[in-house]
């Protein structure tokens, strides 16, 4: 309508400025050269304005004419927008009282508004996305089921299908269904980062190491997990993995997995543990040696002690003095590295050395059962009686060690469940941090020395003067197991 507008007065403009050239002499004069019939015009005589007046008379009611068949001719188009304007906001509000409703946790009302709305959309996909999302909010899993079910035909919102079925199983812990509908589109679907997560968590959780492990590279490769936080779960995979292959009594395939793991994060020690052990079974002392080396230097653990002392048991005293030896210089300023030493020199014999390493931290930091414990052998063998009972009774109430009791008291160490390796998978994946189930459960201590100092085997919380256990030779008898239990 503006360029309407516009144009008439544009015209109006040019039709002033030719009056004005013109001058108010000048006059128009219309003759024609028919005789008879409608052109038969015997003279019109008209100033020059009155022309123009006449003329723009005739130019505007041309415009207004127009218009008003235009208007007409639009009307039917006009009604179905306002019809469509009145049904688009009475959805929109349908759709606001839907998600409100199954906010509000009301399941019946939300169903209802969620019926209406898909009435009035007129996008079939869009009123079923709606409707399961509201039907999730409100907890409502058969009738989100049913709506993400009925959007698996409409290749718009199959991805969207599946990705709710996939979580809606993964809520009611069908394992299953999560693989196949995360599984089906996560090969083909290089972003969807969703399929990822849900597929992985799924296999995990259902104790499918070599499969976790397939999904983890794809994910590492298309970058939907941190490529550090990918190691580590990698990490714990194979080792778990491998404890399971032992389990088969494929000790091969076992020891190259645990091996590969151990190289690869030399700080996941249940990996070093079970590679050093199966090193040992299958008589590689040398890999043995070297894999607890390379971790000591990296995440020194008590356990990795024993093992060493198991793996070098059969040398001769000289050269397991020479191994040891090698084996504390790898990080000789670490707390276990110290504690390490003292044990040697206790087995030595020699406790006015022992006492000397074990005096600052005694001193520097609050003794734990450990440290109780091994300053009772020290003072036993220092023939100091008395005071070896009161570090017996001290480690009674001294906080235990979570790293020593990964250790059981036969000297097995990290003898994980299923259930234990799926927690590692994703605490030490994202942190980095070990767990400790034994120590959570409380379970028996291992005996920090052998029955030379007499002392034995704690359990968390219990008296150790009232009931004192069965003493054994814990260091160099040691043994460090996996899963499948202790090496023959």
């Amino acid at each position: 309508m503006t360029k309407y507008v516009i144009f008439v007065l544009v015209l109006i403009a040019v039709l002033a400025v030719f009056l004005v050239l013109i001058g108010d002499d000048a006059r128009l004069v219309i003759t024609s050269s028919a005789d008879s019939g409608l052109l038969a015009i015997n003279g019109i005589d008209m100033s020059w304005q009155s022309a123009i007046f006449v003329f723009t008379l005739f130019i505007m009611g041309l415009l207004a004419f127009w218009s008003f068949i235009t208007w007409i001719w639009r009307l039917p188009d006009r009604l179905r927008a306002g019809l469509g304007l009145r049904r688009y906001n009475q959805a929109l509000d349908a759709m606001e009282e839907t998600l409100l409703a199954a906010a509000d946790g009301d399941v019946v009302r939300s169903r209802r508004r969620a019926k209406k709305m898909r009435e009035l959309v007129k996008s079939e996909s869009l009123g079923r996305v709606i409707s399961a999302q509201a039907a999730v909010i409100s907890g409502d899993q058969a009738e989100a089921v049913n709506q993400y079910r009925a959007m698996l035909d409409d290749e718009k919102t199959l991805l969207t299908a599946r990705r709710g079925l996939a979580q809606q199983c993964l809520m009611s812990g069908d394992l299953a269904g999560v693989m196949e509908h995360a599984g089906t589109t996560y090969q083909d679907n290089k972003n969807a980062a969703w399929e990822f997560d849900a597929l992985f968590q799924a296999q995990v959780s259902d104790g499918r190491w070599s499969e976790a492990l397939e999904t983890l590279d794809l994910g590492l490769k298309r970058k939907h997990v941190d490529r550090d936080v990918g190691q580590r779960r990698r990490a714990v995979l194979e080792t778990a993995e491998a404890a399971r292959l032992v389990g088969t009594g494929d000790l091969p395939a076992a020891a190259d997995m645990a091996d590969r793991a151990a190289q690869a994060a030399p700080e996941f020690t249940p990996a070093v543990a079970l590679a050093a052990n199966l090193h040992v079974r299958q008589g590689e002392i040398r890999k043995a040696v070297s894999v607890i080396e390379k971790a000591w230097s990296v995440r020194p653990h008590p356990a990795l002690g024993i093992a060493y002392r198991s793996a070098i048991e059969g040398l001769s005293e000289k050269d397991r003095a020479r191994r040891m030896n090698q084996l504390l210089k790898t990080n000789p300023d670490h707390r276990e590295t110290r504690i390490l030493e003292i044990e040697n020199a206790l087995h030595a014999g020699d406790a006015v050395a022992a006492w000397s390493e074990l005096s600052p931290l005694l001193q520097n930091t609050e003794p734990t059962t450990r440290l109780c414990l091994l300053a009772a052998a020290a003072e036993t063998m220092l023939e100091n009686p008395v005071d070896a009972a009161v570090w017996t009774r001290r480690a009674a109430t001294a906080a235990s060690e979570p790293d020593w009791a990964d250790i059981a008291p036969d000297g097995g160490a990290f003898d994980y469940e299923d259930k234990d390796w799926r927690r590692l998978v994703f605490s030490y994946g994202e942190t980095g941090d070990l767990i400790h189930p034994r120590f959570e459960t409380g379970a028996a201590l291992k005996p920090v020395l052998d029955e030379k100092t007499n002392t034995g085997s704690v359990r968390s919380g219990e008296d150790k003067t009232d009931n004192p256990p069965e003493a054994t030779d814990g260091a160099t008898g040691g043994r460090i197991i996996g899963p499948s239990g202790p090496a023959p």
